[in-house]
This record gives structure tokens, sequence and C-alpha cells, in this order.
């Protein structure tokens, strides 16, 4: 019996169709999957650089309100300052102590170990921000925070801060504040501020009480990491005479 069938028989044009439609779909799911992997790998690198910041952030947080010192100071119009404040253009403005002269040759000054320092925020537009990592296409929106401390003490007309970004692509940053009011001369009189309070010495100040800070907390959010806070302990005592 002969063999009628063609020995070069090949694909009907529905499996030809079929195979490249499956091959398709094949390379339409890789390359989704590798663009969200990219996507991914860059959103967590983004992440990890802002936990970066914020780590570096915290430390020049703690270091200032852990050594918080009880030096008043002098503004350029001559008139004294709080301790700690938020009476003015910053967030808060304190005196820290910890401040160690640095050696060299050039560098070595006598000066005092005490450090006034402010914290503040301030748009991407001005001078403040422009040591901060800005967006190339969006370089004048948003804000970064900024930690500003001055060589003397007692400010004069021609003293000018040194600026250091702490974070970029800030959308608020605030400062609460609790502690007591202490009377020396009658302890039972001694009025305990339990609530956070945005300002300090705040509208419980009087002047015959002593204000006894003890805690601040700062409230940070950012465009990648939303809305986070961090608790610090205040030297007790620091401020009393």
């Amino acid at each position: 019996m002969i063999n009628m069938k063609s020995k070069h028989a090949g694909f009907t044009l529905l499996e030809v169709l079929l195979a490249v439609s499956i091959t398709a779909m094949i390379g339409i799911g890789a390359s989704q999957l590798l663009s969200s992997t990219a996507n991914t790998k860059s959103m967590t690198d983004a992440r990890a650089d802002q936990l970066k910041l914020i780590q570096k952030m915290d430390y020049w947080l703690k270091r200032d309100l852990l050594q918080i010192a009880g030096r008043k100071t002098r503004d350029v119009y001559g008139n004294n300052v709080d301790e700690v404040t938020t009476d003015s253009e910053y967030l808060v403005e304190l005196t820290h102590s910890g401040w160690a002269s640095i050696p060299g040759d050039l560098l070595e000054v006598k000066r005092s170990n005490l450090q006034r320092v402010a914290y503040a925020i301030r748009s991407h537009k001005s001078d403040y921000c422009k040591d901060a990592v800005i967006d190339e296409n969006n370089e004048e929106q948003g804000q970064c925070f900024v930690r500003l401390y001055w060589p003397v003490l007692d400010l004069a007309s021609n003293s000018e801060p040194i600026i250091q970004v702490l974070l970029d692509s800030v959308e608020s940053v605030q400062f609460y504040f609790r502690g007591q009011l202490l009377d020396r001369s009658n302890p039972s009189n001694t009025e305990k501020i339990n609530e956070w309070q945005d300002a300090w010495p705040g509208p419980y100040y009087q002047s015959n009480l002593d204000p006894d800070l003890a805690q601040i907390k700062i409230t940070i959010a950012t465009k990648e990491l939303g809305e986070f806070y961090r608790l610090y302990e205040v030297p007790r005592y620091a401020f009393i005479k």
C-alpha cells in the first residue's frame, strides 16, 4: 500500500497564530515583570536613601536636644533670648553644650563650648536649600528641613548662620513641648504641663515660675514616607539657676 501523506506536511495557520500569540504573551509578561522589578528597586533605593537622611537628621536632633543648656543669648538688637524658644523666625531656637574647639593651626580659637542652633523649614526657592537634592523636573517646588548654627552665642549685626540641610522633600515639621513650671519658693504651686504644647514656654508661662522642659516631640511628614514622629528627652532642670 502506498502512503499518500506528504513528507513535507507543515503547521496549519491556526497553529502558527496560536504559537505567535503565546510567544507574544510571554514577552509582554516578561517585559512587565522586568519593568515592575526595576520600579520596585528604584522605589526601594529612594526609601533607603531617605531613611539614611532621617538617621542623620536624628543624630543631630538627639545631639542638640540631649545637651540643652541654661544659657540665654542676645539677638542682633541686644535683646535677651530664652534658652529654648519658639518665638522667632525658626521652628525652635536653643542653646546646647558639647561644642568643642577644633584643633589646628588656623582653626584653633578660644571660645565657649556652648552653641546656638535653630531648626527651620525653607522653600527650595531660598538659598537655605541650595545643598538639597532637588528633582530637576520640579526644582522650585517643595521644602527642605535645615539646621542652622552660629559661631557665636550673642549675635552681632554681621553674624550669619551656617546651614545644614537635614532632610529634603519635606511637607511639614512641627515641634511639641511638655514639662512643668516650677515654683521653687512654694513647690506645691508647681504646675505640670501634661498636654503637648506647640510653643515653649507657652501660654502657661508665669514670670514667677521656672520653665522646666522635659520632653520634645517632632512630627515630620515627607512625600516618600508619610508622617512619623520622634520623641526626645531633655536634661531635667537644665535651665534652673
